[in-house]
């Protein structure tokens, strides 16, 4: 049985997670046999020559091959090295992932239903006809940047404005444990003298604004759902639960028309790399997803990325390190963090402190 410790889902729940797994396993009927067949009785590892075996394709070996790969590509079993356990030739042995395992009924079950597993409510892609929650805005009236300006301090070298929005009508999403893991990273940089970090939440488009001209951060990070090109903020008034989805082609006009703009915008949240070559016009950088990122992912790749940028480290090599944390926790998205950089820009030499 392998070693390798089980996903800890720091949210108290592995809902995102098994959707993604579930996702990646799909109805492929040979697909299927394998991961039914590594997961049946025994705790011994197999080879592929057993698998293909055992489910009677010894002339067809390429398609348990095939199936094998995808398999271990999004860590649905786990491929170790044969070190004489099988004596059939074999360079390597595949067997079950613990976290897997313990969660295969209902893998298996949104593998089978992927209706339902679009109702299971998630960090950045909810369903609809949630019940509204209280939200609390905090849209500071004063901010670091100005407190430190006016006492004759130098400004921050790495001022984040973080934008958490979390509209009702969108389902509810605990962002705030992004902010809090990003904060706790921060604050254990032996540069956080020179980081200040600002939190916008329920954030409108107003407090966009806000934080473009009052904090005049050189990052920008959003937290919270996206997709289609737009960003989904909360809305004006306190008192309305809706969202308001700006385009990016708005929100770009909007950072156009600032006079020192961010230098780097952090999207995480779902489906927000199509469209954003619109922003590669205004700012250095950004940091965009290719796909849906799960709940888990979004919280493991955001403080991992800080971390890297509050340490001195080049925006590549921050972006490396996310990617790579999300590889070590398996949790299936490190292909979905992507950087665009405006025409001329080293992401490698571009860095904050």
């Amino acid at each position: 049985m392998n070693s390798q410790a089980p996903v800890i889902n720091v949210l108290g729940d592995y809902e995102e997670t098994i959707l993604q797994l579930a996702k990646h396993l799909g109805r492929d009927k040979n697909r299927r046999a394998v991961f039914n067949l590594i997961y049946g009785r025994g705790s011994k590892p197999k080879s592929k020559k057993q698998i293909a075996e055992a489910l009677g394709k010894e002339g067809n070996a390429q398609v348990i091959q095939n199936a094998l790969d995808e398999l271990a590509r999004y860590h649905l079993i786990v491929r170790i090295e044969n070190k004489g356990q099988v004596k059939d030739g074999s360079r390597w042995l595949y067997e079950k992932e613990n976290s897997v395992r313990a969660h295969r009924e209902k893998i298996i079950r949104y593998a089978d239903n992927p209706g339902a597993a679009k109702k299971v409510t998630t960090k950045r892609t909810p369903p609809s006809g949630l019940v509204s929650f209280v939200k609390t805005r905090v849209a500071p009236r004063t901010t670091r940047a100005h407190r430190s300006s006016s006492s004759g301090q130098a400004k921050a070298k790495l001022r984040i404005a973080f934008l958490i929005a979390n509209p009702s009508d969108e389902g509810r999403i605990r962002t705030d444990i992004e902010l809090k893991a990003v904060k706790r990273s921060i604050n254990a940089s032996g540069n956080r003298d020179n980081i200040d970090l600002e939190p916008f939440m329920a954030a409108s488009f107003g407090d966009l604004l806000r934080a473009l001209n009052e904090y005049q951060p050189n990052v920008v990070h959003f937290s919270g759902h996206g997709g289609s090109g737009a960003l989904s903020f909360d809305a004006e008034d306190d008192i309305d639960t809706g969202s308001n989805q700006l385009d990016f082609s708005i929100i770009n006009d909007v950072i156009s028309a600032i006079d020192n703009p961010p230098v780097m915008l952090v999207f995480n949240a779902c489906d927000t790399l199509k469209g954003a070559e619109v922003f590669t016009h205004t700012v250095s950088a950004v940091l965009a997803m290719s796909d849906s990122i799960g709940d888990l992912a979004a919280v493991i790749f955001a403080p991992v990325f800080y971390a890297a940028l509050s340490a001195g480290q080049s925006v590549k090599s921050a972006l490396a390190q996310g990617k790579a944390m999300l590889k070590a926790q398996k949790v299936g998205n490190d292909d979905l963090p992507t950087l665009l950089l405006k025409p001329g820009v080293d992401s490698g030499k571009l860095r904050f402190i």
